[in-house]
């Protein structure tokens, strides 16, 4: 609940001191405006992030006094930046708990809970997110409260009910922007890993292969017994988890075709009827014709976009993007104000290296199965659904041809930084005084570099020479 106040106070506090349109929300708050006056549009994103910013617009006129400036308002620059900013700022504040929440599913410890929670709400480019209209909060919260529901189904003995509602929920995360499939699509590569390990282990040497014989029947035995237990029991879900892969081969093909496929295209194409409904001289299919169009017109240098970024720049954060910069004279003395797009740098380096050790350490424990033992803990599934979700939401823009940007790493960012939870998590348990200096370090410096990085995610005013000490790099600039 603290994490939870902090990042709600940092999203709401001083919200309309910039009191203009900033960056994109030229075209985002426009959009959940014009929906409300029922004006003409084109956007190049499904329209399902726009319709939070409307409702944000809506709510604050009808329930937080704003009735009479949105009448009197013929575009949405007439009203206060908190009408289309507020609800981002609630809805980013949640994305901690779900995170946090999704750690303690698959870990079932309070510490790497905290720590990931706590490292998501002292990230720089997600609180930035949050403080503008703009949409990626949207894809995050739905694509990991989708994360959430699979892990609950997993938790329930693959409860269909749970699959479906993931489902639905990524397929709401891709109703923002179509990058939200990079949710479903680490599903599908969890699946596929947990199919080709369950082919390959009868190629492994006769010996292991014994082994393994022995351990399935074991846990055939123990999925029987467990049918008729509590499964609200935490240990009972710890239980389950730990079975993750032979659940995923156990799924109907036929549910998972529906729950994971049918179910998010049904929301997806539901939720483009009041867009249509008001633009009816386009069909569905020209409008996705448009968006594709679009985005493939879109070139890649930065000619054609002073901040564009290659996806591999954004590992180390080479290239944040400045939404808002203005220099004024106050009292003979000059004044700067900046919001930069930019994660927290301590945070996003620590979870490159974080994510990257991960990887090794996952190789090398299949190595291990090979040659020794079956892999059956909650801790390897841990690994496994982070790792394949996090390539699912970042490898893909290697194929992208358009001019891509740092907030297009956000949802990878988020799994780098529980990977970064766990391994802190790991090193405070261990007693050596080298252990506990590192992870205590890290912390540290965590929360000490978005202290000072904060003026320039909340935009608040430094003098020139403040300004240049937080722009550690050209390309920064």
């Amino acid at each position: 609940m603290l994490i939870f106040a902090l990042s709600l106070w940092l999203r709401l506090w001083q919200l309309n001191h910039l009191n203009t349109l900033i960056f994109d929300e030229i075209y985002f708050a426009d959009h959940g405006f014009s929906y409300l006056k029922q004006l003409d549009l084109f956007d190049v994103h499904p329209p399902l992030g726009k319709y939070f910013l409307a409702l944000g617009i809506w709510l604050h006129a009808h329930l937080l006094g704003g009735a009479e400036a949105f009448r009197a308002a013929s575009e949405v620059g007439d009203l206060d930046a908190i009408a289309y900013r507020w609800f981002n700022a609630v809805t980013g504040s949640l994305i901690p708990l779900l995170v946090g929440a999704i750690a303690y599913q698959w870990t079932h410890r309070d510490r790497t809970t905290l720590l990931a929670a706590g490292f998501t709400a002292l990230d720089g480019l997600l609180l930035v997110e949050s403080r503008l209209s703009l949409i990626n909060v949207y894809l995050l919260f739905f694509g990991f409260l989708g994360l959430w529901c699979f892990g609950q189904a997993i938790a329930q003995n693959m409860a269909f009910k749970w699959l479906m509602a993931a489902g639905l929920f990524w397929g709401a995360s891709a109703s923002v922007k179509w990058n939200g499939l990079g949710f479903i699509l680490g599903f599908y590569m969890l699946y596929s890993f947990a199919w080709i390990l369950e082919e390959v282990r009868h190629w492994r040497p006769s010996k292991v292969n014994k082994q393994d014989t022995k351990q399935v029947e074991q846990d055939a035995n123990n999925l029987l017994s467990d049918q008729n237990k509590n499964l609200s029991n935490p240990e009972n879900q710890a239980q389950k988890t730990r079975k993750t892969f032979d659940f995923l081969t156990q799924i109907n093909l036929l549910k998972i075709g529906f729950g994971l496929g049918v179910i998010p295209f049904i929301f997806y194409r539901l939720q483009w009827i009041p867009h249509l409904q008001l633009h009816p001289n386009f069909t569905f299919l020209e409008m996705q014709r448009q968006i594709l169009g679009y985005h493939e017109s879109i070139g890649s240098t930065v000619d054609d976009h002073p901040y564009c970024s290659p996806w591999h720049s954004w590992l180390w954060m080479r290239r944040p993007v400045a939404y808002y910069f203005d220099r004024v004279e106050l009292n003979g003395q000059t004044v700067i104000f900046d919001i930069h797009a930019m994660g927290n740098p301590i945070l996003w380096w620590l979870s490159t290296l974080a994510i990257c050790a991960l990887i090794g350490k996952w190789l090398s424990s299949l190595g291990d199965w090979w040659n020794q033992d079956p892999i059956n803990s909650s801790q390897w599934c841990f690994h496994t659904l982070l790792i394949s979700q996090y390539v699912a939401n970042f490898l893909p823009w290697a194929a992208v041809s358009r001019c891509t940007y740092i907030y297009h790493y956000m949802a990878a960012s988020l799994f780098a930084l529980m990977t970064l939870a766990w391994w802190v998590d790991i090193g405070l348990r261990k007693r050596h005084w080298l252990w506990q200096l590192l992870s205590w370090g890290a912390i540290a410096l965590i929360i000490a570099g978005f202290i000072f990085w904060l003026p320039i995610y909340l935009g608040l005013p430094l003098s020139p020479e403040a300004f240049h000490r937080r722009m550690w790099f050209r390309s920064w600039y």
